[in-house]
């Protein structure tokens, strides 16, 4: 009698394991998306971080690290690993809206030491799980200086659907040659257009127009 060979036991299994692989990923979406509470949309939304150091705020249910960390992808959240870490960030489930017909946005919290963000996480309806995330509110830095973030969800283009603008102040503390310090901010402005299943920049022909149309609480 001729045994199998293992290595060929082992291909024969492949396909089957990796068909189990997605139905549990869509699992866990479905899971994660869950969390945030159903909300109707509407024609405007403001997003600021409170200046309370240390301070959660109830948003509101707090989401299991090893969910969000496991469903989200983690090239969606590399551009946030300063706060966005599994080993120490809280992370909070805010509301969640219809974006378009196949796309919802929920609102995430996550905190870490003193710094505050909020993401909007864009949920595919079709595919049944997250594909892009975008800032909409943030307050880090250091002795030396902060960045202070906030947007307006807005229907901007007026073409029926919602877009962002976000907005930033920059604070530094700048001595002179007197030993006196002082206090400098610097306001921008950025547009991301919602362009079929994500939100796209674009360019501002106007930005000192845009950051005193769209303004945000300043903490100086």
């Amino acid at each position: 009698m001729q045994i199998p060979n293992p290595f060929y036991l082992l291909l024969g299994l492949l396909p089957t394991l990796s068909g189990c692989q997605n139905p549990g990923k869509q699992a866990s979406s479905t899971e994660l998306l869950n969390y945030f509470h159903p909300t109707a949309a509407t024609d405007t939304l403001l997003f600021e971080v409170e200046h309370a150091e240390g301070r959660t705020p109830a948003i509101g249910d707090t989401i299991p690290n090893s969910l969000f960390f496991t469903v989200l992808d983690s090239v969606l959240l590399s551009e946030i690993n300063y706060v966005a870490d599994a080993s120490g960030a809280v992370v909070l489930a805010g509301q969640r809206f219809p974006l378009s017909t196949d796309f919802e946005a929920c609102i995430v919290d996550i905190r870490q030491f003193w710094f505050q963000h909020q993401s909007l996480l864009l949920y595919d309806k079709r595919q049944k799980t997250f594909t892009d995330r975008a800032t909409v509110a943030e307050w880090y830095g250091g002795d030396g200086g902060q960045i202070l973030t906030g947007s307006w969800l807005v229907d901007y283009d007026r073409d029926g659907h919602k877009d962002l603008v976000v907005r930033e102040i920059h604070h530094t503390l700048r001595p002179d040659d007197q030993g006196e310090t002082h206090d400098e901010t610097h306001e921008s402005a950025l547009l991301l257009l919602w362009r079929a299943d994500r939100f796209v920049e674009q360019p501002l022909s106007d930005t000192a127009l845009v950051v005193k149309r769209f303004p945000i609480r300043s903490f100086w």
